[in-house]
């Protein structure tokens, strides 16, 4: 789980790193985790501002992740719970950034806790960001349908769930 809510938080900060001008910003992504033996494809839709962010996982099972500061609630519609908890460590993602180099004239390469991260531009956007997590696999995620500083309804961050959905803090 922290590896996935260090991505989120890592690539939140290299969206910002591009265009800090703006008020929010949302896309669709699919994400990709390939091992030697399977692959799975999740799909769904963020909406990001400066402090908060709303991760909404559609397939192939229905999750949402509310980022407030540093505190996350995880909602597993699967598993009808929810989960509260905060980051107390939020890694210097200047410094990531910092120290990414341009390998190729689209492709950037970030290094932090021993993991490469492999971030594609296009049009000066991030295309998809991709890294081998601490299990070996690959994960890659890339942003369909881009858009930034649009209406937003503020109640898109507020954790909605079942009040019979079992609560872990």
């Amino acid at each position: 789980m922290m590896r996935i809510l260090f991505f989120i938080t890592f690539f939140v900060a290299k969206l910002f790193c591009l265009d800090l001008n703006f008020t929010n910003f949302s896309s669709d992504f699919i994400q990709s985790v390939s091992s030697k033996n399977s692959k799975i494809n999740y799909s769904g839709h963020f909406v990001l501002t400066q402090n908060k962010a709303f991760w909404s996982y559609e397939k192939p099972t229905r999750k949402e992740i509310y980022i407030n500061k540093n505190q996350i609630t995880i909602v597993e519609h699967d598993l009808e719970q929810v989960i509260f908890s905060t980051l107390d460590t939020i890694p210097n993602l200047n410094e990531i950034f910092k120290s990414a180099k341009k390998i190729r004239p689209n492709e950037l390469e970030a290094k932090y806790q021993n993991i490469n991260y492999k971030i594609l531009l296009e049009n000066d956007e991030v295309k998809s960001i991709g890294y081998k997590d601490e299990f070996e696999n690959y994960v890659l995620i890339t942003l369909l349908k881009q858009s930034k500083n649009t209406k937003l309804d503020e109640n898109i961050f507020i954790p909605k769930f079942p009040k019979n959905y079992d609560l872990v803090r």
